[in-house]
């Protein structure tokens, strides 16, 4: 067996584990997942258009990204043991509505045109704004 042999074997053998795990996801996981990788490209392409790109922003969304990752295996396996099926669906669909919103948020910082409504609900959603509104109230 030569070494283009072996690499095409490699690299299907690879292709055929991802695909069996893949299909082992359920639909709404496998949404999330896209929808986070859509989010991570979205992100990568706002900071590139905005001339904004930091890889401590980067990083910080991956890790963000990782725990909510994490909290679907924690939900899933509190429900499968619990016997509360749809505790897992719960939680994803919760991160789901995130992602989408955070992928929106993404496109209106690139200039992408979009409805004013989404717009006022991202600046009521944002943190800065969040931060100014709480030192109105407390002063």
């Amino acid at each position: 067996m030569d070494i283009d042999e072996r690499i095409s074997w490699g690299l299907k053998s690879a292709a055929a584990i991802v695909a069996a795990v893949w299909g082992g996801f359920s639909p709404l996981l496998q949404a999330l997942i896209v929808l986070m990788a859509v989010d991570i490209a979205t992100g990568f392409l706002a900071g590139f258009v905005t001339r904004q790109l930091s890889s401590n922003v980067s990083f910080r969304g991956m890790a963000k990204k990782a725990i909510m990752l994490l909290i679907v295996v924690t939900a899933t396996a509190v429900g499968n043991s619990s016997g509360v099926d749809v505790l897992d669906d719960a939680v994803i669909g919760f991160f789901l509505a995130h992602e989408t919103l955070s992928v929106i948020e993404n496109a209106a910082k690139a200039g992408v045109p979009t409805p004013q409504v989404l717009r006022d609900a991202l600046a009521k959603l944002s943190p800065e704004q969040n931060q100014q509104n709480q030192g109105k109230t407390d002063g």
